[in-house]
């Protein structure tokens, strides 16, 4: 069984991509998604653990860190395996940014490594995505004169090597991958304009 958590601060802008990719080449094995939040089913949760052969965080990245919640929820996952619980599943994080560099996680995946040996979990591998927002940047523009719905999805081939190495519950090096297909300038330019754009929605609203 494949254990899901979700630990985005907001909920996903991109329809699920990260658990689909899994879903996808996950083929016949059982897979449970569980949103990490303040009112969660904790007895569940360690049948869950117990019963996983793997385990994905997919989680956001801001100022090199991933959000609060998320590290009090692997902090009570640490106190249960002290406690006696036992978790054999092997670990593997998909973080991602909107900052230009996958780099940018790193400081975030060392802290998970840290968490897994601590509470004596195999890590797996870790992908971290630079670039997160290209879709919102890419909004109304043109790449290599094509529209952005024609535009290959730059995360999608990654995800989908992370998702086999998920399947067959192996171990591998670290990735990092940020949106080669354009300039960092030009992505951080764009990206600045969609959320300068977001905050102006978000006043008028107030």
């Amino acid at each position: 069984m494949i254990l899901f958590f979700d630990g985005d601060r907001t909920p996903a802008s991109d329809e699920g991509i990260w658990i689909k990719s899994i879903r996808e080449y996950a083929e016949k094995e059982e897979l449970i998604s569980v949103k990490i939040e303040e009112n969660m089913d904790w007895n569940r949760v360690c049948r869950c653990l117990e019963d996983a052969h793997a385990i994905v965080l997919a989680a956001d990245v801001y100022m090199d860190s991933v959000s609060s919640r998320v590290l009090d929820f692997l902090e009570k996952i640490e106190q249960a395996v002290i406690g006696g619980e036992s978790i054999g599943a092997k670990f593997y994080a998909i973080l991602h940014t909107d900052l230009y560099e996958g780099e940018q996680t790193g400081i975030a995946m060392a802290v998970l490594k840290n968490f897994c040996e601590r509470a004596n979990i195999t890590w797996g591998r870790g992908l971290g995505i630079g670039g997160n927002n290209l879709k919102a940047a890419l909004r109304r523009k043109r790449l290599w004169k094509k529209s952005d719905k024609d535009a290959a999805d730059f995360r999608l081939c990654f995800l989908h090597e992370q998702a086999l190495f998920i399947r067959e519950k192996i171990q591998g090096t670290d990735v990092y991958i940020k949106p080669n297909e354009v300039s960092r300038g030009w992505y951080i330019r764009q990206n600045n304009r969609q959320i300068k754009k977001i905050n102006r929605v978000k006043v008028t609203e107030y």
